[in-house]
């Protein structure tokens, strides 16, 4: 294989040259390491000799397209060997060690690029770029300082400083960063998400909801931003504006039960709580639901007056991990108590109040009396009915 992308580099360099014999140069040395030199045609059209440097750089070339990494990195090895000042040589075997994961001596070529090329940005982030893979965080740091001293906005720079300040837990000197990157490349919408994350970290809501929305307009095809948003509003319990968002996903992810089961809780604390079993349902359909879905199903229809679904939708979310749920038991016991059936809600209710639990267990145990009570009246009215 070897043999044979040397072959093809030096045909393809032969079948540029000029052809003196009337034949084209059909004798052509496979021998790529031959100290022969061969032609071949620059930028400008003229006639250039092709020495074992540069036949061994093309050769490298030709392994790196079929993905052959040691042999060009072997070639490489051999051209600048050859010809220690060859730029274009170091780079390449730079970046073929780098993609090889084999981070140190690809810093080593790029080094010995850049001694030959003082300033080039490209080898000077290539080199901070294996610096991060190694968690050199200092060296990576002085090769990017180098771009950012030479121009204060450089984007590639700015951005890495700022990886690197987030991995030192320096968040606002990371948010310093990114605020720099970004008047490069304001619509970077990884970015922007960034800074939404970082200003949460400081507790500073309105920039953080400031640079989602950016985000989200920057990337509107990346869905991560627009459930990052609704996230954040549904987890301060801000339903009114969680919902055009989570509105907006399951357009998006009609399939997803998340989406549907979020915005169904949203609507469910608003004053549009009577669209939201639609939403809670759909969640069910396509996921098999969970008690936490059916308990707030089973509490929408309660306020709905819905008591049968109420019952049954209590039912089915005991039925899915065991009965030891009180708020849907409690649920059950409501819907029971409205359909007039005192007895049935009792059981339920004295099941709750039974559990100990701190939020439930208490009214359970005052809704036990009060069905008591009902009984009762119950039971009055259907004496005074005899008498009449």
């Amino acid at each position: 294989m070897k043999r044979l992308l040397t072959m093809m580099a030096v045909l393809a360099m032969a079948a540029m040259a000029g052809c003196s014999s009337g034949g084209g140069g059909s004798a052509v040395e496979t021998d790529a390491a031959a100290n022969i030199s061969r032609s071949a045609t620059d930028s400008q059209g003229f006639e250039r000799s092709l020495g074992p440097a540069e036949i061994a750089y093309q050769s490298a070339k030709q392994f790196m397209s079929a993905g052959n990494y040691t042999e060009a990195i072997s070639n490489l090895e051999k051209a600048v060997s050859i010809k220690p000042s060859y730029l274009e040589a170091w780079s390449d075997l730079g970046r073929a060690y780098t993609d090889r994961k084999d981070y140190e001596k690809g810093i080593a070529a790029y080094q010995k690029a850049l001694e030959l090329e003082p300033g080039n940005e490209a080898l000077i982030a290539s080199i901070g770029y294996n610096y991060l893979n190694l968690d050199d965080f200092d060296s990576a740091e002085t090769y990017y300082l180098m771009l950012v001293e030479e121009d204060t906005l450089n984007y590639n720079g700015n951005v890495n400083l700022a990886f690197i300040a987030q991995r030192r837990e320096d968040t606002r000197g990371a948010i310093t960063y990114y605020e720099r990157a970004l008047q490069s490349n304001p619509k970077d919408a990884t970015t922007l998400g960034t800074l939404a994350s970082l200003y949460d970290k400081l507790g500073d809501k309105e920039k953080k909801y400031e640079y989602l929305n950016m985000a989200i307009e920057a990337a509107p095809e990346i869905h991560q931003f627009k459930k990052q948003l609704a996230r954040a509003y549904f987890g301060e319990k801000d339903y009114e504006n969680a919902i055009p968002v989570y509105e907006a996903l399951v357009m998006e992810f009609p399939d997803d039960s998340n989406y549907h089961q979020r915005l169904g809780f949203a609507l469910s604390q608003t004053d549009r709580k009577a669209e939201a079993p639609a939403e809670l349902e759909k969640a069910i359909e396509l996921s098999g639901g969970d008690q936490f879905t059916y308990a707030i199903l089973a509490k929408i229809y309660n306020e709905n007056k819905m008591y049968q679904k109420a019952a049954a939708a209590s039912k089915a979310g005991l039925a899915l991990n065991g009965d030891e749920v009180a708020f849907l038991n409690y649920q059950w016991g409501e819907a029971l108590s409205k359909l007039n059936d005192y007895e049935g809600a009792i059981v339920k209710f004295e099941k709750v109040a039974g559990m100990g639990d701190d939020l439930w267990s208490g009214p359970a145990a005052k809704q036990v009396e009060r069905q008591q009570k009902l009984i009762k009246i119950r039971e009055a009215k259907k004496e005074q009915e005899q008498y009449e």
